[in-house]
């Protein structure tokens, strides 16, 4: 069978060569739209399930919220995986899947489950983006000379943030930073108490008449009129000219009871940043907008990074006022271009290295050049199995192709047909052949079952690879079918187009250069082979004895390993995690001798810091976590006392530990998404301890860090705090409230309204909130973060 392809392809020559022509036009279409990955998306199938109750402590949203959604969830088929996070009013529930679930269906199983889950009212659930740990792909924030920042946050809410969901591809925004316009009706307690009103009473009024209503429609003559109710408030004077009662027959407006005013709704966080400017100073904002555009799982990145690009020119030259413009601090394409770059680099060094080495050992330019064709030719084959599987590439799966394993099986053909066509010359005249065909058949029906059983073997070798699963199938899986279908494309090359080649390249007169190194090998192979057969005991026990010395260092040695591996994205992400009581105020403040320290390096052209939670959910911390996206120079461009990467985060890392009370963590942004997905919680390696006291398990923690911290190799060690998350509770005497006449809800509506408000004002397409509140001398402090 191997022997009739090798003939009908020398017999067949022009059909041959069509194949091959027609092999590098589809090859060379295929490879350009092969999605490139910089680094395989190794997550499992996620859904998030996202639910805010503003105001209410932990202890209230796991109560109240997260172990509802836990019971509903565990009945969710395929999930393999459960974990919460209930913190100051947000609660977050995080299911994976096994690899068989398709995202779209994961979403439609929790949707069905979470219908069934009776949340407290006011509190709606969501899901999160279907995105995945390495979906952020583009990182912006809104520049502007002139504006505040609740203007542009005002602006990437209303404008920017749909035009992004615009693209295929992108599966939500996430914006950070900057206030929310809030409606706050600051109301007098003294004044509510002489008028002999409540709170709900002031509540129920702005309800009432801060509403649009539907009323049908009206016939008149020809045509028909919709009619509507016109009542919702456009400002300030309107709701505080609502009339809340009447004394006397004058009526009590809101504005008699306190004042409206516009201001800011409470933070959940906050994003700064601090830039290098060309004259060398430093431009350090404290209140930025940021967005973050996230791929939807699944999609390629850098055909979303395209239409990114194109949407981006659109949003700025249609869309935003002149003086705002997206600025980009952190865009996927560049780190795919670099590692696209370096991986092209590499292959072209490496073709051209094999075509001297062949050169300088087959000693024939046209020999080399056959051998040589065979690389790029099986790459080509290997982008259109991949192409038709939609298998991405990255840096692992191209980096992992040997160009040695795909020539060997062409070097041996041509040569073994070179050393026929020399052996030709040695013969009588009446014995030599001069049918170019049948020598290059005598030739390779010598090799070509031993080419493709080594080619086989090498590629059975992978089988183990192909049979992993879940993180670790994702990781690897790609690698080899890379390489698998490489090997096989080299195969079906060295049986075809080899042996064509060759009788084109081959024929005539062709001359052999007597390499001497290759001479002098087999010289001296002649001879160290006799030595080694007359040593056999020897020789086996040197062996065995490099065997073991190879199992001590892969099982127990120092050499150790790691699953996944290390990509340099250029950037440095920077985890600062505080006591959990820490205010928004005290974080700031934090950050801010943060972002300084990091600016005394002239490797950093721009950090970017953020404290707490974006106002959607989706990043379940609080103040008390602080994280720096911290951007770095080419390398060409460092002191020279900074010759690695190591050598600088060292450096940073002594200097931001002079900041008391924070213990910093060190990692990349990728690699820090991709970690949090697998262990669920921020770092690297973590150990996890259950049960139902926390002060037990706080005591436990305290051993376990004291006991391997002694580990060589730990860098960053630390506790993640369940408790010290101080709360003020208001214990309601039900003794005293039943000689007012009230209830417990009149009070915690009381409580409620005060400090967190509710309601909603439109302005166009837009919506704000609006926050009642009691007036009181002193400001309350707000609220630290609970867990």
């Amino acid at each position: 069978m191997i022997g009739k392809i090798v003939e009908f392809s020398v017999r067949n020559r022009l059909l041959v060569l069509i194949l091959t022509l027609a092999l590098i036009l589809i090859g060379s279409v295929s490879f350009r739209n092969l999605p490139i990955e910089a680094y395989p998306d190794i997550a499992d199938t996620m859904v998030q399930v996202i639910n805010q109750w503003p105001g209410h402590a932990a202890e209230e949203i796991e109560r109240q919220i997260t172990v509802p959604v836990e019971i509903q969830m565990n009945g969710v088929p395929h999930h393999t995986n459960l974990r919460s996070v209930s913190l100051f009013g947000l609660s977050v529930v995080t299911l994976l899947f096994d690899e068989n679930t398709p995202p779209f269906t994961a979403r439609q199983y929790v949707a069905e489950k979470l219908s069934q889950v009776a949340l407290p009212p006011g509190v709606q659930a969501s899901l999160a983006p279907m995105t995945s740990p390495v979906g952020q792909i583009y990182w912006y924030i809104l520049d502007s000379k002139t504006r505040s920042p609740t203007e542009l946050k005002e602006i990437q809410d209303w404008e920017i943030e749909k035009r992004w969901r615009e693209i295929p591809g992108v599966a939500d925004v996430t914006s950070f930073g900057g206030a929310v316009k809030q409606y706050q009706a600051l109301l007098n307690p003294l004044a509510i108490a002489n008028y002999g009103l409540s709170t709900n009473n002031i509540v129920q009024a702005l309800t009432s008449n801060n509403q649009n209503s539907g009323g049908g429609s009206i016939s008149r003559g020809d045509q028909t009129f919709n009619v509507r109710g016109i009542g919702k408030a456009d400002n300030t004077e309107d709701l505080e000219n609502v009339i809340v009662t009447q004394k006397s027959g004058t009526p009590i407006r809101v504005r008699n009871l306190g004042k409206v005013v516009v201001g800011e709704q409470p933070r959940l966080g906050n994003i700064s940043m601090a830039e290098h400017l060309p004259d060398g100073t430093v431009d350090d904002r404290e209140d930025v907008v940021e967005g973050i555009v996230l791929s939807r799982a699944g999609e390629p990145d850098e055909s979303v990074l395209d239409n990114i690009h194109k949407k981006l020119k659109e949003i700025n030259e249609k869309y935003l006022p002149r003086d705002i413009k997206i600025k980009p601090y952190l865009d996927r394409s560049e780190l795919i271009h670099l590692t696209t770059r370096t991986v092209e680099e590499n292959m072209v060094t490496g073709m051209l290295l094999v075509l001297v080495i062949l050169l300088f050992f087959l000693g024939n330019l046209r020999s080399a050049l056959i051998v040589a064709a065979t690389i790029p030719l099986s790459l080509l084959f290997a982008s259109i199995l991949l192409d038709i599987r939609k298998i991405p590439a990255n840096l692992l799966s191209l980096g992992a192709l040997d160009f040695g394993m795909i020539v060997d099986g062409a070097v041996v053909m041509v040569e073994n047909i070179f050393r026929h066509k020399e052996r030709q010359k040695t013969l009588p005249e009446t014995q030599q052949t001069h049918d170019m065909i049948q020598l290059i058949l005598v030739a390779a029906r010598e090799v070509e079952r031993p080419i493709v059983y080594a080619i086989a073997i090498i590629i059975l070798a992978y089988l183990p690879i192909f049979t992993l699963q879940r993180i670790e199938g994702r990781l690897f899986s790609p690698m080899a079918w890379t390489v698998a279908f490489a090997l096989l494309g080299a195969l079906l090359l060295v049986l075809t187009v080899v042996p064509v080649l060759s009788y084109y390249l081959l024929k005539g007169n062709i001359k052999e250069w007597k390499n001497p190194l290759v001479t002098w090998l087999e010289v001296n192979y002649r001879l160290a082979l006799h030595w080694v057969l007359a040593r056999r005991p020897l020789i086996i026990g040197v062996a065995l004895g490099c065997f073991a010395l190879t199992l001590y260092l892969a099982f127990a040695g120092p050499i150790g390993s790691e699953f996944l591996p290390h990509l340099d994205e250029g950037t440095i992400w920077v985890r600062g995690t505080l006591p959990p009581s820490t205010s928004f105020e005290m974080a700031n403040a934090v950050v801010a001798k943060a972002r300084k320290a990091i600016m005394r390096y002239p490797e950093v052209p721009i950090t970017v810091c953020q404290v707490g939670r974006p106002d959607d959910g989706t990043d379940a911390t609080g103040f008390f976590n602080t994280e720096c996206f911290v951007d770095l120079k080419p390398r060409g461009q460092w002191r020279p006392q900074f010759r690695t990467k190591d050598q600088l985060i060292t450096s940073l890392s002594a200097d931001l530990s002079q900041v008391p009370g924070v213990i910093w963590n060190f990692s990349q942004p990728i690699s820090d998404n991709v970690e949090e997905m697998m262990s669920g919680v921020k770092g690297e390696l973590v150990v996890k301890v259950t049960g139902e006291d926390l002060k037990t398990l706080a005591e436990y923690a305290e051993k376990i860090r004291d006991t391997i911290s002694s580990v060589k190799g730990i860098q960053d060690l630390g506790i993640f705090e369940e408790l010290g998350q101080p709360n003020i509770n208001i214990v309601i005497n039900r003794d005293k409230i039943s000689r007012y006449g009230l209830n417990i809800s009149d009070v915690q509506d009381v409580i409620e309204t005060a400090v967190g408000g509710s309601g909603g004002l439109a302005s166009g397409q837009r919506r704000e909130a609006i926050r009642r509140s009691g007036q009181v001398s002193t400001p309350i402090p707000r609220q630290p973060s609970a867990y």
